[in-house]
């Protein structure tokens, strides 16, 4: 009523002449409004506890429900006996002679940015009223604010900055007005103000927001069947807004009634827990209950429902004494308890997971499925054996049983983790955490002999006597998975049968991890050698022979096997020289070369015993890339070659029934003493060392590079000089040179004479390779000394003969 009269009023004034106004009339309006506005301020107080120049309408928090067309609206009314207000009556003009009230200057702030004026409406000399039509979602605080500086703002509108100024109607959050200058609503003022400054009139709080949602997301788990929590999540709201739970129990007497939560955690944490100990206490026997979650705030109630399995809905704890029963090579009888779920009326199902320690992957576990496996109950007096053929899951009236059958691996570690899950549950998420157990396998025999090749041996006729031959036969290891028992070893042998048929077993003189030696067989002799692999617990049922013809009936040799290591890891090429009498395999008769290639912690010369392969090349072939998976950067790899035959002989009638095998051996088994790598530009002369010196010549010895044998080698180039000094290695004059061809050199066995030297005189010398790529780095520089004149020398008794006459033409001729 207030507000209408003072707009009536304030519309007759505005019909009024300016210039026809006399002061009596205009005296009289001012009253009247003075008397109406302190009769309106008198119920217009700020409750925010600021000494306020006025208040707003509505007082307090605002709570609007977002979408429900109900506009946002702050009435904000200026006191006018108070004497800031009063003063601004005073100056009811601007600059452009327009009328202004203290109304005029009242702002409003959301948060911390000004309000459009197209939001706020002057309802009369002090109120102002802001309208918001649809509130954004969100918690704000609107400011009312009164302008003190006026003549800042003087050619704007209502007080207000200009449009230029942006607003944003979202809640950012702020509750802090701008930086500005503020009095006191009791300040004495004479109407000077500070630029900027404000007097804050009050203020409401404002939450933009929705009834209470239904609850979508509601989980209750149960701990091994002891206790029971449910939890929910709510949707985003910024009017406060609990929840409460209630349970019923559908199949008791009295089930319509509800049951609170024990505390009030789900008001405050949105969670309920029960327990043996809570009030109301867990019922552990009911298999369903009912839900009722209540949400309740300022704008109204929801009420969302649930039909809870409880039994569906259990996660038991770990299985608990696990035991090893009884175990074999390859099986294990496992029992095991399950503590509070032993009497769980729905029944359990379990997994059972199993990995050994010679698995090819350490993360993949092997899984036994119990759930589909039906059994006679187990009788509570029956002894354990009933168990140990079966292959199922078992209980008697405190334990399970299963015997876990087909393990692969005897005397091996097995890692066995067991779950158990409600019958009546769903998804992998309701199983209990695993119960482990770790056991060993019993051992067996062996479960294989070492593998061998027709060509996997090396003859080695006696120097001293060549009627007798130590040979080597070679095996590839067996991993370590197949062992199956303590003290583990390779047992080699041959037989022999007396004139009085009496057969003798004779075991090898010498025995490693991959090969065994006999020593002074005869070179007219085959031999048969048969390998065992043997343990504590015996010799494995299978063995592997090998087959050593006579000296006079093994195959030809193949021919300088080189090795040709490539950038790419574990690549090499083998290269050879094909055996002259090397046949083409026919209908009757298969010929082949077999590729070997063994991994050794040391360099050659050392005897290979390490892990060894091979692998087939058709007669025809004298080239073969091989690739060597698992390759170890740290490891050496030696190959060898051998030249094979397998013959069908008949009985006459065209009919073949019997089987041939021949073989070379294996070649260079000490290993290939020829690698290259695939850059033939960068190799260099090793293995250049001093052979003969006098004061006049000096004789020069190297290793015959192996790249000549697949004809990369042109010639050879060998530079010398005599040096300044003893400490100073340049050249005391010009370079020397003498070019060796690769035939000479093959010839000679890499040795050279320089000759007409100085005597006493040091000399610099190295080495180049001229290959088919270009020219070879120089080997590794050698200072030599020549001897003073009278110096002897001499040849010595090994010298080979050619190397003697070399000399004599020198110095003899």
């Amino acid at each position: 009523m207030v507000v209408a009269a003072i707009n009536m009023i304030r519309q007759h004034f505005a019909t009024i002449n300016r210039r026809s106004r006399s002061s009596h009339t205009v005296l009289w309006l001012m009253l009247l409004i003075t008397l109406l506005v302190d009769f309106a301020c008198s119920s217009a107080l700020c409750d925010s506890g600021l000494k306020s120049i006025g208040g707003t309408v509505p007082t307090g928090n605002i709570v609007i429900e977002y979408g429900s067309g109900v506009p946002l609206e702050i009435t904000c009314i200026l006191q006018s006996d108070k004497i800031i207000v009063h003063n601004l009556f005073g100056h009811r003009t601007d600059s452009s002679n327009i009328t202004k009230f203290p109304s005029h200057r009242i702002m409003f702030y959301k948060n911390a940015e000004i309000v459009p004026k197209q939001y706020v409406t002057i309802v009369n000399a002090t109120a102002a009223q802001l309208h918001i039509p649809n509130p954004p979602v969100g918690q704000d605080t609107y400011y009312c604010t009164l302008l003190l500086d006026y003549e800042r703002y003087q050619n704007e509108s209502y007080g207000y900055p200009s449009d230029d100024h942006s607003y944003n109607m979202s809640s950012n959050g702020s509750s802090t007005l701008p930086t500005v200058q503020y009095v006191t609503a009791d300040s004495d003022t004479n109407g000077s103000h500070p630029l900027g400054s404000h007097v804050v009139v009050c203020f409401n709080r404002v939450y933009v927001g929705y009834k209470p949602a239904i609850v979508r997301h509601f989980a209750c788990i149960s701990n091994n069947w002891v206790s029971l929590r449910c939890n929910w999540n709510t949707s985003e709201n910024p009017i406060k807004t609990t929840y409460t739970l209630l349970f019923r129990l559908p199949d008791r007497a009295g089930g319509r009634i509800f049951i609170n939560c024990p505390t009030d955690s789900d008001i405050k944490e949105n969670t309920c827990y029960w327990d043996f100990n809570t009030t109301p206490m867990y019922r552990q026997l009911y298999e369903f209950y009912d839900f009722r979650l209540n949400g309740q705030n300022v704008l109204g109630n929801s009420s969302t429902f649930f039909n809870f399995h409880h039994y569906a809905h259990i996660i038991p704890a770990s299985p608990k004494n696990i035991t090893v029963i009884d175990i074999t090579e390859s099986s294990a009888m496992l029992r095991w308890s399950v503590g509070t779920m032993t009497n769980f009326s729905r029944g359990l199902i379990h997994k059972i997971e199993y990995k050994s320690q010679w698995d090819s992957n350490p993360k993949r576990w092997h899984t036994i499925n119990t759930s589909d496996v039906q059994c006679v109950s187990l009788p509570s007096n029956q002894t354990n054996s009933f168990m140990y053929s079966m292959n199922c899951q078992e209980r008697d009236n405190n334990y399970y049983y299963i015997n876990v059958t087909n393990l692969i691996y005897p005397f091996a570690h097995y890692d066995f983790r067991i779950y158990v899950r409600s019958s009546v549950a769903r998804g992998e998420d309701k199983w209990s955490p695993p119960g482990y157990i770790n056991l060993k396998t019993k051992p067996s025999i062996p479960s294989k002999p070492p593998r061998t090749d027709i060509g996997s041996f090396e003859s080695l006729t006696l120097r001293i006597d060549k009627s007798k031959r130590n040979v080597i036969i070679y095996w590839q290891k067996i991993d370590d998975s197949e062992k199956c028992g303590d003290s583990f070893e390779y047992r080699a042998y041959y037989t022999s049968t007396t004139e009085q048929n009496k057969t003798t077993i004779h075991y090898s003189d010498e025995i490693y991890e991959n090969y065994a030696k006999f020593n002074e067989l005869s070179t007219s002799i085959s031999y048969n050698f048969t390998v065992y692999s043997s343990n504590k617990e015996g010799l494995s049922i299978e063995y592997s022979t090998i087959y050593v013809p006579s000296e006079s009936q093994r195959l030809e040799k193949p021919l300088l096997l080189t090795k040709i290591v490539f950038d790419q890891r574990g690549v090499f090429e083998l290269s050879w020289k094909n055996v002259g009498t090397t046949k083409l395999s026919t209908a009757d008769e298969l010929n082949y070369y077999t590729l070997f290639w063994c991994e050794n912690v040391n360099r050659h010369p050392y005897q290979c015993n390490g892990y060894m392969n091979w692998t087939h090349v058709p007669s025809s072939e004298f080239r073969s890339n091989v690739t060597i998976f698992n390759y170890k950067d740290n490891n050496f790899y030696q190959f060898a070659i051998s030249s094979n035959r397998r013959r069908l002989l008949s009985n006459g009638t065209n009919n073949y029934n019997k089987i041939y095998w021949n073989s070379s051996g294996m070649v260079e088994m000490v290993w290939e003493s020829c690698t290259i790598q695939n850059n033939l530009s960068a190799r260099k002369v090793e293995n250049v060392w001093v052979d003969l010196i006098s004061s006049t010549f000096i004789g020069l010895r190297w290793n015959i590079d192996c790249t000549d044998r697949i004809g990369s080698v042109g010639e050879y180039q060998i530079f010398y000089c005599a040096v300044v000094s003893t400490n100073n290695y340049i050249c005391n004059g010009s370079m020397l040179s003498k070019t060796m061809s690769r035939e000479a050199a093959q010839k000679d066995g890499g040795f050279i004479l320089l000759t007409n030297l100085e005597p006493y005189t040091t000399y610099i010398v190295s080495i180049t390779i001229s290959t088919n790529y270009g020219k070879g780095i120089h080997s590794d520089p050698l200072t030599i000394t020549t001897l003073g004149l009278g110096g002897d020398w001499y040849l010595k008794q090994e010298y080979p003969t050619y190397i003697k006459q070399i000399i004599k033409h020198n110095f003899y001729s």
